[in-house]
């Protein structure tokens, strides 16, 4: 009996010891594996956030040069149908957009004058209503709705894409009739070559830019990095008038090291002790947790709260506004001429200044005030608790006149200005993306004035 209880005894221990050293494997294992997930899941929310400013800036490089036939449909309007010297007009706005290959005015359909003529011989007097009915095709047409088609193979050669403007005109009993299209070509992907998406691949990315055929509704590759992208790619839209383009960017380094994962191991086991290693563990996934929270709320340039939190924010203020003698404004800002300094100084010059306004920005705002980057050197600002709408001005002169002041990049002065517009709560709307598409357009207006201004929505003043 004694001998029977001195092996069950033995037995116990050794159950509980190898109990002991199956916890400790099993837990140190699994949270290796957590975080390494976690590590995996931050790399994947910094690369959506990567492609999604990247397919924003295509987009808003693109609609740039999309927006070049709306001035040649006042054009048309301006000389009754007939621009007389349309040559020496299209040539002086080429420059203007930079993404745009050619610029045509198409009466009745029929592609009469372009510009630059001689490489779009081609094209001229092409008729856009070849081969359908043109009175069906015409009764279709939506004054203002601006047609967008591509990626497709131009009838010059290239890949590309045409942004096409129904222009009506008014007979004198009133009633309207089709005039033509106003277009612009553009050649892919020189027509957003200023995005740099080859910047992709110097930080560690493949990507993959790719629109529907219009005609044949296949899939055409716009761009691509060398390097193919993985099936665990991020995908982004690219939103041009309803065309289908879809950005893919993927990390080139997203396997997790072997022989990290036998160190971390081995941590375990040399920490003498699961209570030890638990709070280690869940230190390092609280940390892992918060980087996740900051790469999906954060500018990771500015350190300013990003569209996302400023979304959230904007609609805590407004549910939390029940005090008619305040005031909420949201301030939507610009920067003037930031393009030309960037692209004159370098990518690390343009970090370096938006860094710098960014500062100046927090530090003339309120504390109760909340201030985001949301892309670019676009920035909102919401002024919240006013005590009046002139405190709201005093603050917008401010931020144009520190704005205003030089700054000093690599031992040069560079002069930069802001362009600001406001939407007051309620006065302007009472949802937050309606207010922020108010201040956008106020803000737009404010360039149209000269720049260096602010603008409040619906301020004829």
């Amino acid at each position: 009996m004694m001998w029977m209880l001195k092996e069950s005894t033995f037995l116990n221990k050794k159950n509980i010891s190898f109990l002991v050293f199956f916890l400790c494997c099993a837990l140190g294992a699994f949270f290796c594996l957590k975080l390494n997930h976690a590590e995996v899941e931050a790399k994947t929310a910094h690369t959506t956030q990567i492609t999604n400013n990247y397919a924003s800036s295509i987009e808003k490089t693109i609609r740039h040069s999309l927006s070049s036939v709306n001035t040649l449909a006042v054009m048309v309007h301006q000389s009754n149908g007939s621009i007389s010297n349309y040559s020496e007009l299209a040539k002086y706005m080429l420059p203007m957009y930079e993404g745009a290959y050619a610029l045509s005015i198409a009466p009745d359909g029929v592609m009469r004058q372009i510009e630059p003529e001689l490489q779009n011989k081609k094209v001229k007097n092409h008729d856009l209503f070849e081969g359908k009915d043109k009175a069906k095709e015409i009764q279709n047409i939506k004054e203002g709705e601006l047609l967008f088609l591509g990626p497709f193979k131009l009838i010059q050669g290239p890949q590309g894409a045409v942004g096409m403007l129904p222009v009506f005109f008014k007979k004198e009993d009133g009633t309207q009739y089709f005039w033509g299209y106003t277009l612009v070509s553009l050649q892919l992907p020189n027509a957003f070559a200023d995005v740099k998406l080859n910047r992709l691949v110097k930080d560690g990315y493949a990507y993959e830019l790719s629109g529907i055929n219009p005609f044949t509704q296949q899939k055409e590759i716009i761009d691509a990095s060398k390097a193919p992208v993985l099936d665990t790619a991020i995908s982004a839209p690219v939103k041009l008038y309803g065309a289908d383009w879809t950005l893919k960017v993927s990390s080139l380094n997203t396997s997790v090291s072997l022989s990290m994962l036998i160190f971390e191991f081995l941590s375990v086991l040399t920490l003498a002790g699961l209570v030890v290693w638990l709070t280690y563990s869940i230190l390092t996934m609280s940390e892992q947790r918060e980087q996740l929270k900051k790469i999906a709320m954060y500018d990771p340039l500015t350190d300013l709260p990003n569209r996302r939190l400023l979304n959230i924010q904007l609609d805590n203020f407004i549910k939390m506004h029940n005090d008619e003698d305040h005031q909420i404004v949201v301030c939507y800002l610009d920067l003037d001429g930031f393009k030309a300094i960037n692209d004159a100084c370098g990518h690390d010059a343009g970090d370096q200044l938006l860094t710098i306004v960014s500062k100046r920005l927090v530090n003339t705002i309120k504390e109760n005030d909340f201030i985001s980057r949301i892309g670019g050197d676009e920035f909102v600002i919401v002024l919240n608790q006013l005590d009046s709408i002139e405190q709201a001005e005093n603050i917008l002169k401010r931020i144009v006149k520190i704005v205003n002041e030089p700054i000093s990049i690599g031992g040069k002065f560079v002069d930069i200005s802001v362009s600001l517009g406001a939407a007051i709560y309620k006065k302007d709307g009472e949802e937050p993306e309606h207010l922020l598409r108010v201040a956008d357009q106020a803000m737009y207006q404010a360039k149209k004035m000269g720049k260096n201004r602010y603008y409040f929505a619906q301020d004829n003043g």
